[in-house]
């Protein structure tokens, strides 16, 4: 074999048998550029891609190049999500095997998932190897999109499709808050400001109708108070009454007496 340009890669048009530790060493490579800053906003940058390149043509001296690399990587992902998806949410009878690269199980344990999840009989007999560096670089992908979005980004989405209902039904829902709503004014739509002002108006007024409650409440307090105030003098002067017409009455009794016994 000839001297292959390591400025290229080599032939462009020349197929790549990627052998496993071809595979271990591109993702290794992978790893490496997200440790060192390569990979922005979840997307590997053109330098890091031909730094990755670099490293491969100079490991094996194959003719490797930046779509080779970009397809080999389309590969090994897409093999990933397809495991990934089925084990992503754990299951206590599966354990990962280091040096099978497989999910292992018994056989009744797997009858079940695949019955539910017919692409899970794939991976009773296919090893996936670099599955938990390859959780590293890719889990976050299936979980969020192609790749991981930033909070500027989900703001910006907010305010390019969110539309005033849904905004109603988040804060309602205690899962959002307007500051995710905080971007510049001339980037905010008319809908987002729309919601923001009403949404202030309803929290002044729930504020006022706090108050409004409150002083409902003191002054209710104060009439119940009241009025055990007045049944209390009512029994107060009822008591003095009749203590009044008992003596009285014990007093003309007492005369009565005194005049027969004299």
């Amino acid at each position: 074999m000839g001297k292959i340009s390591k400025k290229n890669g080599g032939d462009p048009s020349k197929e790549v048998q990627w052998s496993r530790v071809m595979n271990d060493a591109l993702v290794d490579a992978f790893l490496h550029q997200v440790i060192i800053g390569g990979r922005v906003n979840g997307t590997f940058t053109s330098k890091a891609y031909d730094d990755i390149v670099k490293v491969l043509v100079e490991k094996f001296d194959k003719e490797i190049n930046k779509d080779k690399v970009k397809n080999r990587q389309k590969t090994l992902k897409k093999n990933f999500h397809e495991c990934y998806d089925i084990f992503k949410d754990g299951f206590s009878s599966f354990g990962w095997n280091d040096s099978l690269n497989m999910w292992t199980a018994e056989l009744e344990v797997w009858e079940p998932l695949i019955a539910s999840k017919t692409a899970a009989k794939k991976w009773m007999t296919t090893p996936i190897p670099n599955y938990s560096k390859m959780a590293q670089l890719w889990a976050k992908d299936r979980a969020k999109g192609d790749h991981a979005e930033t909070a500027k980004e989900k703001r910006a989405k907010y305010v390019a499709s969110t539309t005033i209902d849904e905004i109603d039904n988040l804060i309602s829902q205690n899962e959002v808050s307007l500051e995710n709503f905080e971007v510049k004014d001339d980037q905010r739509s008319p809908e987002i400001n729309a919601a923001r002002s009403r949404v202030s108006s309803q929290d002044a007024m729930s504020s006022k109708s706090k108050k409004r409650r409150l002083a409902e409440d003191d002054e209710l307090g104060n009439v119940i108070s009241q009025s055990f105030d007045n049944v209390s003098k009512a029994i107060d002067r009822a008591t003095e009454v009749m203590a009044k017409c008992f003596q009285s009455h014990m007093e003309q009794k007492f005369m009565q007496l005194w005049a027969y016994w004299t």
